[in-house]
């Protein structure tokens, strides 16, 4: 019993990370199960996880200075946060902090992934991770559908989101996109022919599926990227070339750019381009012109100096905007939320929610005093959760200040500089499968911040970017370390 025992923590040990990664999607399956949110069960594994990895790395690293150094630095700022949100008047200290954990865990585990990738055995672990990660997502994915359980990723009963919870749907998306990524690796590694059209047509149906914008878009990077990588390759380093993949790969971008009409995608576009807003748009327009005026001739003094003019634009924007975002009413006039939008007319940039909330988070941005705008303000400032600015790194500027968001993009940006020295060092060298795969892997990632959020801010993504940078930090540095764990 006893050597079952030491044979079973022998193989944890072993696998650790492994473990680590493949889990993720079991965890989302089961808190959809179980009703839960990000914030309970599942979260709280999650916050574990990322108290107690550095915590056993600080005791198991013969070199730790560094590792030291970068825990103190996220502490820090932490710190310096927190007592500047005391100076000005907590709202929710919990609900703060709390988040601020989140936005934490990809820098911290990102790190503790860097120092535990060292060596080839644990690149291959954290690898192959990633692939059966995808590889679950995709099961459940597909079990969700045959038994009917899945859940619809708009409202309206438009995407197939599968076993995720209605609040994760931004957060499912990139998931998809970022797992798409290592299934087309296994796809294009396997010499199975079998394999190199069945798993780019079960992506390619999967992503449309979806319905939302960042997976029917990252189809055309994907296939397109992955297509052009394989006659590159073959150009630069006289690689074979997969004819059928390549041909496959191609014939599915346009395939899915010619049904895109009748995609989930096309239907909730074209739900939000009949919205009533936009006849009410013209219905101003109209009335204006009847009395003489033309807004589109007109600065916005001009618009507010007129009576005329200014109370049929407050009526206008306060039918379009109140329902959705009634705080940012409440708490600024009406003249200023009009100049936030420069008097536009344009239905599309008032009813664009993700605009109403990031000008929302500026307002309150710019009510506040020089340390705050260092290091931010709290996410209660936003009263309604529901209201946070979605993009992530609109929310990282915002809630963590310049001194925050500097940090994190230098965080970023440090990885992005390893990767294009490697680069311009070895052109030819770098040129393979794995960091063709890391690096369309990452920009999408990136990409998809600015354009869905749900990234940088959600611990059951943020976790693939800590797990692809440290892959990243692998490929550019550590595989030219030396035994003894220093560089050449």
């Amino acid at each position: 019993m006893d050597n079952g025992r030491k044979n079973f923590f022998s193989i944890i040990k072993q696998n650790w990370l492994f473990i680590l990664i493949a889990a993720q999607p079991v965890l989302d399956v089961l808190a959809y199960w179980t009703n839960n949110t990000h914030s309970s069960w599942a979260g709280y594994i999650r916050l574990g996880i990322m108290i107690a990895l550095p915590v056993c790395m600080l005791f198991s690293l013969r070199r730790r200075r560094h590792f030291v150094i970068s825990m103190l630095v996220i502490g820090l700022f932490c710190v310096l946060h927190v007592l500047n949100c005391f100076r000005v008047g907590y709202i929710d200290p919990f609900r703060d902090i709390s988040y601020m954990a989140r936005v934490a865990q990809m820098p911290v585990l990102a790190i503790c992934f860097v120092y535990a990738i060292k060596d080839e055995r644990m690149k291959d672990q954290a690898v192959k991770a990633m692939e059966v990660a995808a590889g679950l997502v995709l099961l459940a994915l597909a079990a969700a559908i045959v038994t009917g359980t899945e859940n619809v990723t708009y409202g309206v009963g438009l995407g197939v989101s599968g076993w995720v919870i209605d609040n994760n749907r931004c957060a499912n998306s990139i998931i998809l996109v970022t797992l798409s990524c290592f299934a087309m690796y296994f796809a294009v590694k396997s010499e199975n022919r079998w394999l190199n059209v069945i798993v780019p047509a079960v992506i390619c149906a999967v992503l449309i599926s979806n319905g939302t914008k960042a997976c029917y878009f990252s189809i055309f990077a994907l296939f397109v990227g992955f297509a052009a990588f394989l006659v590159i390759n073959r150009a630069v380093n006289k690689a074979k070339l997969n004819r059928l993949l390549v041909v496959v790969l191609l014939l599915l971008a346009v395939f899915s750019a010619v049904i895109y009409p009748y995609t989930p995608r096309a239907k909730v576009e074209a739900m939000q381009r009949s919205s009533i807003a936009f006849k009410d748009e013209d219905e101003l327009v109209r009335i204006l012109k009847e009395k003489g005026y033309d807004p589109a001739n007109m600065t916005v003094d001009e618009k507010l100096a007129d009576p005329v003019v200014r109370e049929a634009f407050e009526t206008y924007y306060y039918k379009l905007m109140w329902n959705v975002l009634p705080e940012m009413f409440d708490r600024f006039d009406m003249e200023r939320i009009m100049r936030k939008y420069d008097m536009t007319t344009s239905a599309a940039e008032l009813i664009n929610t993700r605009l109403m909330k990031r000008n929302y988070a500026s307002m309150i941005w710019e009510d506040t005093d020089t340390l705050t705008k260092l290091v931010g303000y709290e996410v209660s400032e936003i009263k309604d959760p529901a209201h946070d600015p979605e993009n992530d790194w609109p929310a990282l500027f915002y809630y963590y200040g310049y001194l925050g968001f500097g940090l994190y993009m230098a965080f970023i940006l440090l990885f992005v500089w390893k990767l294009v020295q490697r680069v311009v060092k070895d052109f030819r060298g770098s040129l393979n499968l794995l960091n063709f795969t890391l690096l369309i892997c990452f920009a999408l990632q990136m990409g998809l911040a600015e354009l869905s959020g749900a990234l940088l801010r959600r611990p059951n993504v943020s976790i693939y970017l800590s797990v692809l940078l440290a892959l990243i930090y692998y490929r550019t540095v550590r595989e030219r370390a030396v035994p003894d764990g220093g560089c050449k």
